[in-house]
């Protein structure tokens, strides 16, 4: 991709509030992300977090006391340590920020576990050993481990059976309606309705449009909607 991909994109999204991204493959969805996550640079415009520019420096970080966003990324296997087992990688947010002793870092990451429904057992494996709908779970469990302000979801349910979608669904509006900001890629314009409070739609990297979702996706203004619509029904 060249590095204008993105081009004239601009939102806001306020704590408790949910903004979903989507578009067609290639539209840019995954680099907006990168973006607001600090991997990637923006060559024109800024990054704000609270009002102040975005830095992704541990540094910067530790002197503000606050891991201020967590993501979890479309390949979750590929995300994932490959040595650790899934209680090292739930404990290692707790360990790098000096959160808990040994003992309530193990009890956070089985509280963790439970949470997103992911089998304890399966804890004391290796990502290889885990199916890819049980990867993503873990990799929702450990981004929550330090109660982002911002938490940045690229297709999460992507892997994950209708069932213990609907629990993780669930378990994220809670966060919403707690005051954490989520911003939300994903295919599925169903799961997209329920969650967000607002819609941008991406096409080849400049927004096709934005707004409040039930007025998008019940009355799509463009057809590249309405066809991103149908194709995801």
């Amino acid at each position: 991709m060249g590095k204008d991909i993105i081009r004239d994109v601009s939102f806001a999204i306020a704590q408790g509030e949910a903004l979903g991204v989507a578009g067609a493959s290639a539209a840019g969805k995954t680099t907006l992300l990168n973006l607001v996550l600090g991997l990637l640079e923006p060559t024109e415009g800024q990054i704000l977090l609270e009002g102040a520019p975005w830095s992704p420096l541990p540094e910067r970080e530790r002197r503000l006391r606050r891991p201020r966003i967590q993501a979890v990324f479309q390949d979750p296997q590929a995300s994932l340590p490959p040595h650790r087992t899934g209680w090292e990688i739930l404990q290692e947010p707790l360990e790098i920020w000096n959160r808990g002793t040994d003992m309530e870092r193990r009890e956070a990451a089985a509280r963790m576990a439970a949470r997103v429904k992911f089998p304890e057992a399966a804890l004391e494996q290796r990502p290889s050993a885990w199916s890819g709908g049980l990867a993503q779970r873990l990799c929702l469990g450990r981004a929550l481990m330090l109660e982002p302000a911002l938490l940045v979801l690229d297709e999460p349910f992507s892997a994950v059976d209708p069932t213990l979608a609907g629990h993780l669904m669930a378990l994220l509006l809670d966060l919403k309606a707690a005051g954490t900001a989520l911003l939300f890629v994903s295919h599925d314009l169903a799961s997209v309705r329920v969650l967000c409070d607002r819609l941008l739609v991406l096409q080849s990297g400049r927004p096709l449009c934005q707004g409040a979702v039930e007025p998008l996706l019940s009355d799509p203004p463009h057809p590249h909607l309405g066809a991103l619509m149908a194709s995801s029904s």
